[in-house]
């Protein structure tokens, strides 16, 4: 009889024990996805947080500069100073069959910037700024999408007519050059236009500053 009682409390305590490891897998189970979620949804946070805002005075266009970004820097000092949240990238350029090193600079999470063209005689340093991004404006708010008309009240053209391909408009003493939208012009007068000639509404598509 002791023999039973014993055989019996050994294939409880086998029960027992197999049911309380199922309950463990199975609590297990349960619980591992719910920690994957929790740690991915925080990483994510801290990613797009982690993309700096550029400061307003980057975008800003005016005599001889855009930003910090100045005619006539060192290179490599351009390239040491620029700003928080704006990213660079070297690409090259092909002009009258020549290729030349030129950098895009841009707000991170953006494509379009501007675009710094050098000279090297002999040291590298910035030649030319070309804006290729609505952002960036002048004090006066003249922008790639400003109207010739407000051009006019803010700078005075010194130089109406083609240049590299491109009909602008040149304020020599601001030294900017605003490339207009002429499609809805006809194309055979563009060579007789006069500044005052050039109607009001005349978008600007690009800025040369030089």
């Amino acid at each position: 009889m002791k023999k039973r009682t014993s055989i019996v409390k050994h294939i409880l305590f086998a029960i027992l024990l197999g049911v309380s490891m199922a309950a463990c897998l199975s609590q297990t189970d349960t619980d591992t996805p719910q920690t994957e979620v929790q740690e991915t949804a925080p990483a994510e946070a801290v990613a797009e947080e982690a993309v700096p805002v550029p400061n307003l005075a980057s975008f800003v266009i005016a005599k001889g500069r855009v930003g910090n970004v100045r005619i006539g820097m060192p290179i490599e000092d351009m390239r040491s100073r620029v700003a928080k949240g704006i990213a660079i990238a070297d690409t090259t350029l092909t002009q009258e069959g020549t290729q030349a090193t030129a950098y895009l600079l841009h707000p991170q999470n953006e494509q379009k910037g501007i675009l710094v063209e050098q000279t090297c005689e002999p040291a590298c340093r910035v030649w030319r700024i070309s804006v290729h991004n609505a952002r960036y404006k002048t004090m006066a708010g003249i922008g790639i999408g400003s109207k010739y008309g407000e051009v006019q009240q803010a700078y005075p053209i010194t130089y109406l007519g083609m240049g590299e391909g491109n009909f602008v408009a040149v304020s020599e003493e601001a030294g900017l050059s605003f490339i207009l939208d002429v499609s809805q012009l006809p194309r055979e007068k563009l060579a007789q236009l006069k500044p005052t000639d050039v109607p009001a509404n005349t978008q600007v598509k690009g800025m040369l500053i030089y």
